[in-house]
Order: structure tokens, then C-alpha cells, then sequence
């Protein structure tokens, strides 16, 4: 009896070791038993990377401003200065702009006269009544005429500028009051004062005009 319950006890005990070496085996491999020593394994969290945002921000450069320009310079001739026509009536004259102090100045033929508002005193124009309106315009400052001539421009430049100019009471003098055709206009003249060698008085002139002899 004795021995039949040692050798119980021996088979009891293998069996219990066996038991013990599967489980382990099985806790190695790939199918724990679950509840037996398997632990669920964390999952993998691969972080989200932030979106990339590009920002394009087109700066416009702002357009320059116009450099403000002078005007362009007043040339006399062959038809008027500027605005002013030679023909035109005082009012038309007037409303041009560049001219005031309207007043009747050579009684003897009504001719009437103005200034220039920018003339500062100098230039001017005149009116002819016998329908030839607008007939004398007389340049001041830095003005000249499409040849070039101006105040202060010499005699030799004159006589380069307008080869048939000649005086009027002596065209072989130097100096005096003279005239010389209007390149443009068959109607017109230009008058020409030279004193010393250059010019001092500059008009365009309607030819048959009454108000400047």
C-alpha cells in the first residue's frame, strides 16, 4: 500500500510540472492562453505631424507719382502764343486767360490793348478794330519763336534765323525797328527791335494792323 501511493504522488507531480513547462512554452510563443501571464502590448503612436502652412504675402510696390513736369515753354508765332490766336475778338482773347487790363490805349485808331497776367509788366497785345481783331503780340521773357529768337538773342542770329529781315527806315543800319517774314503764315510778320547788337522787343504782327508802327 505504501508503495502504490508513493508512486500516485510521483505521477501527480509530473503531471503538474508538465502542466507548468506548456504554459511557459506557450507564454513564449505567438498564442498565450488568455488571463495567463500575456499582456496586451501598447499600441504604436506615430505622432501627427503639424500641417505646413506657407503663407505668400505679395507686397505691391506702390506706383511712383508723376514728377510733376514745368510747362512747356510759350513759342511765338507763326499764329499767336500759347492759347492766344491772332484774329480773335477781345472777349475770345479774355477767356483764354492770359491776359488783362483790357483798355482802349491809341485813340486815333481805337486800338485797344491788355497785358499779360504772367508778363509781370512786360509783353502785351493789341486789337485792330478794322475786323482784324487780335492783330499785336509781344513776347516777354524767356519766349521765342520755332527759330529760336528771342529777347536778348543777337542780330547776327537774327539775320541767320530770317535772312530777308531788314530794317524798317534803313536796312543797312545795325540796329533800329525792322521786320522779317513769319515762316507759316503769308499774313504775318514779326518785329524786331535791336538795340546794341540784340534784341529788345519781339511781336508778332498782323499785316495791315494799325497799332504799332
Amino acid at each position: 500500500m505504501r508503495k502504490v501511493g508513493l508512486a500516485a504522488v510521483m505521477v501527480a507531480a509530473a503531471f503538474v510540472t508538465g502542466a507548468c513547462g506548456q504554459g511557459v512554452e506557450r507564454l513564449d510563443g505567438a498564442a498565450a492562453p488568455d488571463g495567463v501571464g500575456a499582456t496586451s502590448p501598447s499600441p504604436s503612436v506615430t505622432p501627427t505631424p503639424s500641417p505646413s502652412v506657407s503663407v505668400s504675402v505679395s507686397v505691391s510696390s506702390a506706383s511712383p507719382k508723376p514728377s510733376r513736369t514745368s510747362a512747356a515753354p510759350l513759342v511765338l508765332g507763326p499764329r499767336g502764343l500759347g492759347k492766344l490766336r491772332l484774329g480773335m475778338t477781345v472777349e475770345e482773347a479774355r477767356a483764354t486767360g492770359m491776359i488783362t487790363g483790357y483798355h482802349v490805349e491809341d485813340y486815333l485808331h481805337n486800338c485797344g490793348a491788355a497785358d499779360f497776367k504772367a508778363g509781370n509788366g512786360k509783353g502785351g497785345v493789341h486789337f485792330t478794330p478794322n475786323e482784324l481783331g487780335l492783330s499785336n503780340i509781344y513776347a516777354y521773357g524767356g519766349i521765342s519763336t520755332p527759330e529760336g529768337i528771342r529777347l536778348g538773342s543777337t542780330y547776327t542770329a537774327v539775320k541767320k534765323a530770317y535772312p530777308d529781315f531788314v530794317f524798317s527806315i534803313d536796312d543797312r543800319a545795325t540796329e533800329g525797328n525792322g521786320i522779317a517774314d513769319t515762316p507759316g503764315n503769308s499774313k504775318a510778320h514779326y518785329s524786331i527791335t535791336i538795340d546794341d547788337g540784340k534784341v529788345t522787343a519781339l511781336g508778332l504782327e498782323v499785316k495791315g494792323q494799325l497799332c504799332q508802327e
